[in-house]
């Protein structure tokens, strides 16, 4: 699958420490293998459709066809305000 990263979820690896923003981006990378990936639940009522699990942020993210989209990365306290 091919992975596009959209600015708001630029913006927030931006936001974030080196450290933190490289473990964040190895797992989206991981992403391509939807949906053999772990650590991502399907949501409820929420959109994007997606998230995945990294330590105490959350990746957002949606799946069309053969494209992955990251929507946005969050802490765990800010991602379903």
């Amino acid at each position: 699958m091919r992975i596009e990263v959209r600015k708001s979820a630029i913006r927030d690896l931006n936001k974030m420490e080196r450290k933190k923003r490289e473990k964040i981006h190895a797992k989206i990378l991981e992403l391509a293998q939807f949906p053999e990936v772990t650590g991502v639940k399907k949501l409820t009522n929420f959109e994007p459709a997606y998230r995945l699990r990294v330590g105490d942020y959350r990746v957002l993210f949606d799946v069309s066809e053969e494209v992955v989209q990251v929507g946005r990365v969050l802490h765990r306290k800010e991602s379903y305000k």
